[in-house]
């Protein structure tokens, strides 16, 4: 993939305010893309950005998804940091989503180091949040970063998971692993009992690989999705019923 040319064909066709036509969206973009993270929880994600950035413990991989066939099994803390991690804007997007649509309760598939899990609970603090990880020792150092935080924090592949889930639905459910378009469809098959019409589904690295565009592609147009919105590296669905469906490129907002 030419991520330099999907980079340019993306920046063309994003909007920020100018042509959205949907309220929903709009109220999103004008009120929830304005949200920035409060100074008391800047420093705490910074500790840990911090701590796990310059980390060089070297622990044993043991990936599921398409990223195993591009690194090594044995990784430096730092190194799944650059690879895996949500940061910067992206977990700004993290936090902006947990914060303006004050979510009840969240899932997120790949705790990785638990960067993206910190932006969600401090984003909304009162929200249950459910981080399950495939990797045992990348739970471990996710469960240490995570110890004094409301997150339940599982140590399963995600079809393990899912298979044995009792919870009735999820307001916000972020998906950051594997990597495979097609087990990405197959996740959010099995998941479908749990996404109410207003779950907003987030994706992370629709752009990893052909086969994760491809199943972006194919997503948008699934009938099921009525509202989609591309922020370059996440992107959003929502089953929303009630609009006509649309599929909106967004710009990211630091």
């Amino acid at each position: 993939m030419n991520i330099v040319f999907e980079y340019i064909k993306y920046r063309l066709n994003a909007k920020y305010l100018h042509g959205i036509h949907s309220p929903f969206v709009y109220k999103l973009m004008k009120d929830g893309m304005n949200i920035q993270i409060k100074k008391d929880q800047q420093t705490e994600i910074q500790n840990l950005i911090s701590t796990i950035k310059t980390s060089t413990e070297e622990i044993q991989v043991k990936d599921y998804g398409a990223k195993s066939k591009k690194l090594k099994s044995k990784r430096t803390v730092n190194q799944i940091f650059r690879t895996s991690s949500s940061y910067g804007k992206n977990a700004l997007l993290l936090y902006r989503i947990s914060n303006h649509f004050k979510p009840k309760s969240i899932l997120e598939l790949g705790t990785s180091l638990g960067v993206g899990s910190l932006h969600l609970h401090l984003g909304q603090p009162s929200a249950q949040i459910t981080s399950v990880e495939g990797c045992p020792e990348t739970f471990k150092l996710a469960r240490q970063s995570l110890q004094s935080k409301p997150i339940e924090l599982i140590n399963k592949t995600f079809y393990d998971y899912i298979k044995d889930l009792k919870t009735e639905s999820f307001d916000v459910i972020f998906i950051d692993g594997h990597h495979d378009g097609e087990a990405l469809k197959y996740y959010l098959e099995l998941l479908d009992k749990r996404i109410h019409d207003d779950t907003i589904i987030v994706l992370d690295d629709i752009r990893w690989s052909h086969s994760m565009l491809n199943a972006w592609n194919s997503l948008k147009k699934n009938e099921k999705y009525h509202l989609s919105m591309d922020f370059f590296r996440m992107g959003i669905l929502i089953k929303r019923p009630q609009q006509e469906k649309e599929d909106f490129i967004l710009k990211l907002k630091r």
